[in-house]
C-alpha cells in the first residue's frame, strides 16, 4: 500500500474517533440548538448584516454612524447574554482545544519520522 493511501486511510479514521469525543458531542448539540432556535438564528443572521454593513462603510473611508454602532454593540452584547450562545462558544472553544492537540501529536509523529531511519512495513 503506497504511503498516500496509508495517509488518507487514518486521516479518516482519525476523523471517526474525533467524531465520537465528547468535546464533538458537545459542539455538534450546541450547533443544533443554535440552528433549532429561531430567535437566535434571526440575531445571528441580523449581527452578520449589520457586520457586513459596517465593513462596506470602513471599507469606502467612511466613519459608521453612531446609531450603526449602538445598533451593533446591543444586538452583540444580547446574543453573547444567551445561554445557547454562550454554551456554542464555550464547546467550541473546547473542541478547538482538542484539535490543537491532535494537530501537536502529529507535528510530533513528523518530528520523530523525520528522525527515525528505520522504514516501518506496512
Amino acid at each position: 500500500m503506497d504511503d498516500r493511501k496509508r495517509i488518507f486511510e487514518r486521516a479518516e479514521e482519525l476523523g471517526r474517533v474525533i467524531s465520537q469525543t465528547p468535546e464533538y458531542a458537545y459542539l455538534a448539540a450546541a450547533h443544533r440548538e443554535i440552528s433549532d432556535d429561531s430567535k437566535a438564528t434571526e440575531m445571528l443572521n441580523k449581527l452578520r448584516g449589520l457586520q457586513e454593513a459596517l465593513l462596506e462603510v470602513v471599507g469606502k473611508g467612511e466613519t459608521p454612524t453612531e446609531e450603526q454602532e449602538k445598533e451593533f454593540s446591543d444586538l452583540q452584547e444580547e446574543i453573547q447574554a444567551s445561554t445557547r450562545y454562550q454554551a456554542l462558544v464555550s464547546s467550541q472553544a473546547n473542541f478547538d482545544k482538542l484539535m490543537e492537540k491532535v494537530h501537536r501529536a502529529i507535528g510530533e509523529g513528523i518530528r520523530t519520522g523525520e528522525e527515525s531511519r528505520i522504514i516501518i512495513p506496512s
